[in-house]
């Protein structure tokens, strides 16, 4: 026996447990009024409709004719694995009730066949526990003298109640602005400000970009100044990710220019002022919090490997004025918004 088969098995169980006391003698059950109301999360369990003629099918008569009934009102709400249903019952002399019904399932089918049956059995026990009457197959009609017999139409069989397609993934996104703290890429430690997007193709993995500008700072001769402007691509793995905190590595591919600036000096010369392309790899780790709603602020850090380590010098000095090391770092801290 399959899994949902067990779970419908298992509901109906409960369903008899839970049944109202019979109805008063007086009661017409073709007067039944019965609601049902779908809350938030429990958009793919059938309407109304379809409960109110399930229930019409199990007792064998229409129901909401005029007169003194009983008035049924069922509330389902949940998610996959985890539906409920509460049922109040009055009307027809008895005492209130309400019943509430519980499932597992993944789907919304189990607890709807639970509560229809709950529904017919507060409306009349001993109807509703009988198989319901089939609708008679038409009578075939005469043969013709050459044709052969026509084959009657088969019975239709009941209504099933299809379960809802799964819903389908939400892509993240996410801006930040950060603020910078870099060590090596420049002749000092050098602040500076950078734009973060991510794109959330997948539950684990985020794709990043962004662009970084680091402001000129003084060499050791004040004469001499260096600036950055970059940008970035790179992807991150949150291997820890909860509803409101992600932390993982990342690994990225930077490109720009570093600026070189010479303030004015008659006695100095330089060789090759201005910009020259710069390329470098980075690979560190970041942490996110989600504060309120869309909120969210980042930290992190990276090293960064220079693969185009520029030498700056004047002519004829025998040592360069700034050169990059082989391995530099930079220590970031951002807020932004987070949206789907």
């Amino acid at each position: 026996m399959s899994l949902a088969k067990l779970v419908s098995l298992a509901l109906v169980v409960a369903a008899l447990s839970f049944t109202a006391s019979p109805a008063h003698a007086e009661c017409a059950r073709e007067a039944a009024d019965v609601s049902w109301v779908r809350l938030a999360g429990a958009e793919a369990c059938p309407d109304a409709g379809a409960i109110r003629t399930e229930v019409a099918r199990r007792l064998g008569t229409e129901i909401g004719a005029k007169g003194e009934g009983r008035s049924i009102e069922a509330v389902v709400e949940g998610k996959p694995g985890a539906y409920s249903a509460r049922i109040h019952i009055r009307g027809c002399g008895a005492p209130e009730a309400e019943r509430t019904i519980t499932s597992e399932a993944a789907t919304c089918t189990p607890i709807a066949n639970a509560a229809t049956l709950v529904i017919a059995l507060a409306i009349d026990p001993e109807a509703a526990l009988r198989p319901p009457a089939e609708e008679p197959a038409p009578t075939p009609p005469k043969p013709a003298p050459t044709p052969p017999k026509a084959t009657p139409p088969k019975p239709r069989a009941a209504p099933e109640i299809a379960p809802a397609p799964p819903p389908e993934p939400r892509v993240e996104t996410a801006v930040t602005l950060r603020g910078l703290a870099t060590v090596g890429l420049l002749p000092k430690v050098a602040p500076g400000v950078a734009w973060s997007a991510e794109w959330r193709p997948h539950p684990i993995f985020v794709v990043t970009s962004g662009l970084s500008w680091l402001p000129e700072q003084r060499a050791d001769d004040p004469t001499f100044a260096f600036g950055m402007t970059a940008g970035w691509v790179g992807a991150c793995a949150d291997l820890l990710r909860t509803t409101n905190v992600s932390l993982g590595p990342c690994a990225r591919i930077l490109a720009g220019a570093i600026h070189a600036v010479l303030y004015t000096d008659p006695e100095v010369t330089p060789t090759d002022p201005g910009a020259r392309a710069w390329v470098g790899l980075g690979a560190g780790a970041r942490v996110a919090v989600r504060v309120v709603g869309p909120l969210r602020v980042e930290a992190g850090l990276d090293l960064v490997a220079p693969l185009t380590r520029h030498a700056f010098s004047l002519r004829d000095a025998s040592a360069p004025v700034f050169l990059q090391p082989p391995l530099t770092g930079a220590l970031f801290l951002g807020a932004g918004v987070a949206f789907r």
